[in-house]
């Protein structure tokens, strides 16, 4: 007998780009968590019509800010649901034809984490779950990740690098015979489209074409169709490493090639993380179980959903041809191949790298807490190595770096020179392909003060002056001397007696300098170098501002920043 083998496994890659319709009625809006009133970034918000539908869908910017088209006027309703807020719904919005309505959306920031499964329950058959159940509850969580990624596929948002590979291998798990990779970079809409929910329901995921078998793996567009969830049964699984699953597979009755699997989500966070699906009901020539595939989901920093890697096994058919003519040819499994890909590195449009596999991104907001407002322009430094950046003007920053280790994260700024006073730095942890989010700032008044004046009663009402002296031309006025003079009263009502006071301070190798225990009065302040001298200037403190010459000023810290410019 003779054996022949032919590879008959055939995936199709897809590569699209989708026009994207202008209407004219809008909803400009912001997205604010509710207790701090802050801006929700990375969430997305959905535009629902009369009768429930998603019509148009949007990701929220570093400022929670959005801008949803409709496709008619009419009125709609406003939907946000970002992982770990409450998914919060508007009251209905008249949109006018040709006219942009704009929207302030408030959240409230829950717990996201999702109840443990003790005991698996019935599967739930044509329905992903009554309302309240736990199945309802996971497939909210996945609905969300999915349409999300169908969103980002579609949004060309971004541009990727992608590894792509196949492989074959003479059983699962063994030493793989023959492998071939390859990189693609562009717009890519999607790494693989399946065909429609219709038609896989009609013809199932393993379809006979001519001498060939196509296998179709379920894209985000089918798992999210009503004719996916008329044709499976949903249940609620355990996991392990703090994952939760919902599993599916086909109804009963259903006896074309079908898919069965799982979609695992993280139980304290309520993040998609992987869909794991097999092949079932196959021909009685082709094995179940080890036949299906693995897609991973992330979460990118900006609140996009991607997917990261994926992989399908399919087997490779051949014959077994006996030389009796009586004997019919038995068609045999002569090994496997995978073919897949992962995401090597994803930009922006600015061209920021968003993830990397060789790479660890590090990004956050630098933030001053004396002001109550975000820091711009700093510049934040990985400490020991040269590796540094500049925040944007809204005080974030974004770092993607070719190290992995325990580091330290510190920041300059101008503002930090006034004040002479150094934050310890931000520990940070960075591995190579994950990211990791930092708050940098200036932290408050009452911290900072005890570090430049440890001598002033905490409770007490005696200012600090801070800041710098500088030269005509900008530059630091090293070894200049700041003087300070005010005058007390002293003694009884009838007998007050006048007490004048001196002081004088150092400007270091920076020009910065401070003075301690400045009480609630009118102090005179000049700064000299050689023969050089800032204007003469009076600063009168009150419990609740300061007098800058003949200018009042609410200030009701215990901090005063004050810059001196040296005369030419």
């Amino acid at each position: 007998m003779a054996i022949l083998s032919r590879a008959v496994a055939v995936v199709a890659i897809l590569v699209a780009i989708r026009a994207l319709p202008v209407f004219g009625q809008a909803v400009r809006g912001e997205l604010v968590d509710r207790a701090s009133g802050r801006g929700v970034s990375g969430a997305f918000v959905v535009l629902l019509d009369a009768q429930e539908r998603e019509v148009a869908r949007a990701l929220t910017d570093d400022r929670g800010r959005f801008l949803l088209r409709a496709p008619a006027a009419g009125t709609y309703r406003l939907q946000s649901k970002r992982i770990g807020f409450r998914v919060t719904v508007s009251p209905p919005l008249v949109l006018e034809a040709e006219r942009t309505l704009s929207y302030r959306l408030e959240v409230d920031a829950v717990p996201a984490s999702l109840p443990p499964v003790i005991v698996e329950g019935k599967p739930q058959c044509g329905t992903r779950g009554e309302a309240g159940t736990i199945v309802a509850r996971l497939w909210e969580e996945a609905k969300e990740a999915l349409a999300a990624v169908s969103w980002t596929e579609g949004s060309r948002l971004y541009q990727y690098s992608l590894r792509m590979f196949e492989r074959d291998l003479p059983d699962v798990g063994t030493r793989v015979i023959r492998e071939r990779s390859w990189t693609r970079s562009g717009y890519a809409e999607t790494p693989f489209r399946s065909a429609p929910a219709e038609d896989l329901a009609e013809r199932g995921y393993v379809v006979e074409e001519g001498r060939d078998r196509v296998y179709f793996a379920p894209d985000a567009g089918v798992l999210l169709s009503e004719v996916f969830a008329g044709t499976h049964c949903f249940n609620a699984i355990p996991g392990v490493g703090g994952r939760i699953g919902l599993s599916f597979e086909p109804v009963p009755e259903r006896h074309l090639p079908e898919i069965k699997g799982v979609l695992w989500l993280d139980q304290s966070t309520a993040e998609l993380r992987a869909l794991e699906f097999s092949y079932t009901r196959l021909p009685p020539e082709l094995p179940e179980g080890p036949i299906g595939g693995r897609i991973e989901f992330m979460r990118l920093p900006t609140g996009a959903w991607i997917v990261r890697e994926w992989f399908i096994r399919m087997p490779l058919m051949g014959q077994i041809v006996y030389t009796e003519a009586r004997r019919e040819p038995v068609s045999k499994v002569m090994g496997y191949r995978e073919t897949g890909g992962q995401v090597l590195s994803i930009t922006d449009s600015r061209r920021r790298v968003i993830f990397s596999m060789d790479r660890a991104v590090v990004e956050g907001s630098v933030y001053d807490t004396t002001r109550g407002r975000l820091l711009p322009r700093a510049v934040v430094l990985l400490e020991g190595t040269e590796y540094s950046t500049t925040a944007d003007d809204r005080g974030s920053f974004h770092m993607a770096l070719p190290v992995e280790g325990d580091y330290q994260l510190a920041f300059r700024h101008p503002r930090l020179d006034s004040l002479g006073f150094r934050p310890d730095p931000v520990p940070v942890s960075l591995k190579r392909g994950q990211r990791v989010t930092v708050s940098l700032g200036i932290p408050a008044e009452d911290r900072i003060l005890p570090r430049l004046c440890p001598e002033l009663d905490p409770e007490g009402d005696e200012r600090a002056i801070v800041g710098r002296v500088i030269k005509a031309d900008g530059s630091p006025a090293a070894g200049a001397t700041v003087q300070l003079e005010w005058q007390t009263l002293g003694g009884t009502e009838g007998a007050l007696r006048a007490r004048n006071w001196k002081g004088e301070v150092t400007a270091d190798s920076s020009g910065s300098y401070r003075a301690c225990g400045i009480p609630l009065t009118a102090v005179a302040v000049q700064a000299r170098l050689g023969s050089a001298a800032s204007q003469p200037l009076m600063l009168r403190f009150t419990r609740d501002g300061v007098w800058v010459g003949n200018r009042y000023r609410s200030f009701p810290g215990r901090i005063w920043t004050q810059e001196l410019r040296l005369g030419r």
